[in-house]
Formats: C-alpha cells, structure tokens, sequence
C-alpha cells in the first residue's frame, strides 16, 4: 500500500477519526482573580444560599445603584448605632460582590489580588468574610437582597429604619428616596414543598406553637420535650402576608394553606389587628419566611419606607 493510499484510509468502521484535543488547561491553570472574573461574566458572583438571613429590598425602577447606595448608608449608621460594628475605611458598608472587580481587566485583577494576599490577615479577613451586610444581585426587576451577618438582626433593622423615616418630617432630611419596601428574612430555603416548610417552621418556631411534622415519630422522647415548652407559648394571632415573583410553580393559595396548616390551632387568624404578621416570599427558586410584629405591619406601612416618608412630609 503506497504512502498517499495510507494517508487516505480512515479508522476501521469508516467514519473520520476523532479531532485530537489541543489540550488546554479545563481552568486548572487559571488564577483564582481569573476564574472569578470569568465566574462573574458568567452571571454568577454572590448568590443566593440556603440559610442566609436577610432583607429584601425593592426599589424604583432603573435606581438600582442610587437604592444599593442609600441602603449602604443606613447599614453603615445604623449598624453602627445598634450593633457596634465600625464604619468601613472605604466608606461603603454594604459590600457587593459582583461590585467589587467593576472596571478592572484580568492584569489589573491579578494585581489586586495579589496585593490582597500580601495584607495583614486580620484585614483580609475583616475585608473579604466579616462583612456584616453583602448585595446579592437575583436578576429580578426591581429587587436586591442584602445578606446580614452576626451581629445584625434583620427584623430589627428593618423596624429602625423605617421608624426613622415615620419620624422625619422635613423633606430635606430624607435618608431615602429610591427604596420601597424592606421584607426581613430570618429564614431562607428552596422554593419546593419541603424547603417552604423547612423556612417557615425556622421562622415560626420562636413564636407559634407548630404542628408535628410528619417525620417526628422517630424522635417521640423529643418531640414530647419539645411539645411541653410549646405549650407555654401565648396564642398568638396571626396573618399571612405573601409574595412570589419569576415562580411559576407555586401557586398562591397552595402556599398559604401550607403555612396556615403548619401553625396550630391554638393561633387564629386575624386579618384586621394581628399580633404578628408571617412574611412570605417565593423570588425564582428561593423561598424565604420571616415574623414581624403586627404593629409594624400596620403602622410602618407595611415597612415601606417611601410611603413613610410621604406620609410624615405631606401631613
């Protein structure tokens, strides 16, 4: 068989044989300030997680980083205020993870990075995990969520806020202009059957005396311990307030009926004067529960900070 004719035969089968891969790195060669701006140009960066706490805020539409900013402002004095946490060196105390590399190409983040390690330990730490407040970006219209580390307590700082703005009465001192509506969350997990009643019943637990779950019988002993300091609870009334947004497959009255069967029977609804308001949110595939207090609900306009504002300015 002549050379040329060796050349022209395939692989046994036919077919043309398989293209040699070049080989290539798979992204084990890449520095970690390459793969996460490279992670970050594939839409991820700092996600949503099962088990934060937090706050969602919504904001007008198109103000994302006008809201993002007057949200770290308050975070920075009143997190200073309430918990003690110290004002940042860089003025920001609402940290952003998707922020954070902005306007840099991949030298000039290496060479960020870089110097990042040759810092104090203590600072790196302090700069890159004891954050206190953390912008999630979740890709929906008109909503971010702040993740909220020890100390800071969401329902809490909520409740500050917006009693800051009820007591403004002059325009000129408004702290806000582009927020709406802060929704605390002391719990968060998926946004399926399993997930809503693990978040709600996190959430609730404090404060209602639940019905067993249905996997308790394993553990009766505990169950019995545990029914007994329930039963000391005082009977709080209740309402649900709920939200669900980009989610399809959760359907209004399925989720409220799933929250209600969980409470016992001890607590009654009251939709007029609660003695606390369950917060319910469904955003994509998260499903988030926190409690507030009824009062707040009602006299915080449902913890809108806009309309706090509008109604003490205009009065």
């Amino acid at each position: 068989m002549s050379t040329s004719e060796k050349r022209k035969s395939g692989p046994q089968g036919g077919g043309r044989a398989p293209k040699k891969s070049k080989g290539g790195s798979g992204g084990q060669w890449q520095t970690p300030a390459h793969a996460a701006k490279i992670a970050k140009l594939g839409g991820r960066g700092a996600l949503l997680e099962i088990g934060h706490q937090g706050i969602w805020v919504t904001f007008a539409r198109g103000m994302e980083r006008r809201a993002a900013d007057e949200f770290s402002k308050l975070c920075e004095e009143l997190g200073e205020k309430l918990y003690g946490i110290a004002r940042p060196q860089d003025g920001r105390a609402l940290a952003d993870d998707d922020d954070e590399d902005d306007g840099l190409d991949i030298e000039a983040s290496i060479k960020k990075e870089l110097e990042g390690y040759k810092a104090p330990a203590a600072q790196r730490e302090g700069d890159q995990t004891k954050k206190a407040f953390i912008k999630v970006r979740v890709d929906i219209d008109c909503v971010f969520f702040v993740r909220t580390r020890s100390p800071v307590q969401p329902i809490e700082l909520c409740r500050r806020m917006c009693e800051d703005a009820k007591a403004c009465t002059n325009p000129m001192e408004r702290k806000t202009k582009y927020i709406n509506r802060l929704t605390p969350v002391t719990a968060m997990e998926k946004a399926s059957e399993k997930g809503i009643e693990r978040a709600a019943r996190q959430a609730l637990a404090p404060w209602f005396k639940l019905q067993a779950a249905a996997d308790d019988a394993e553990g009766a002993p505990a169950v019995a311990e545990e029914a007994e300091k329930e039963a000391e609870k005082p009977a709080y009334s209740y309402a649900i307030r709920h939200s669900i947004r980009n989610n399809t497959e959760i359907k209004h009255d399925d989720l409220i009926k799933q929250i209600a069967s969980l409470v016992d029977k001890q607590h009654k609804v009251d939709l007029g004067k609660p003695d606390k308001v369950i917060l319910v949110d469904i955003f994509q595939s998260f499903s988030s529960v926190g409690v507030i207090e009824g009062s707040d609900w009602n006299d915080l306009k449902k913890l809108n900070l806009n309309e706090l504002y509008k109604a003490t300015t205009t009065s």
